[in-house]
């Protein structure tokens, strides 16, 4: 980790991470799990604490976030944020997915990740409802650049250039 901020969110999810004493009960509760066995949020949790270093598999980005490791723990772990700290650090070190980069440069291209479709349109007006509102991709942009996830993205932009060198 690169510097104080980075350490100190890791710190922030080690201490997170310590009541857990490897039970597996995250791991059979979890859905993706069950279809990818690599995606164990145990294994996460034991690289925070034994290891002391973020998971280098990347099996975070698999997270449906369904919160049934949570609800199942039985010392009160919150995996769910655990997993998104541990993106987060990964994100912020240039370690985001090719599909994840590829789906905030489509949100900042045109302001959601998926066009409405007709269908939805038609639906909509067989029940009466409004029109959606169209997407602004500006307002993202605001966005992005104010939380500082602009600057996320250029960092993984950076690292798939270099990947690709």
């Amino acid at each position: 980790m690169a510097d104080n901020s980075f350490n100190q969110e890791f710190e922030e999810l080690r201490k997170a991470a310590r009541p857990c004493f490897q039970c597996g009960i995250c791991a059979s509760s979890c859905p993706v799990f069950r279809v990818t066995p690599q995606m164990n949020p145990r294994i996460s949790v034991d690289s925070i604490i034994t290891d002391g270093e973020i998971p280098s598999e990347g099996t975070e980005w698999l997270c449906a976030y369904c919160l049934m490791c949570e609800e199942r723990c039985p010392m009160g772990v919150s995996l769910a944020d655990i997993l998104m700290g541990i993106k987060n650090i990964s994100s912020k070190e240039g370690k985001a997915p090719a599909d994840f980069i590829e789906a905030a440069e489509a949100l900042l291209a045109r302001g959601c990740l998926s066009p409405q479709s007709n269908r939805s349109d038609k639906k909509r007006s067989e029940l009466g409802l409004p029109d959606l509102p169209q997407p602004d991709p500006e307002q993202v942009k605001v966005i992005f650049k104010a939380t500082g996830a602009y600057d996320v993205l250029e960092t993984n932009r950076a690292s798939v250039k270099e990947e690709a060198e």
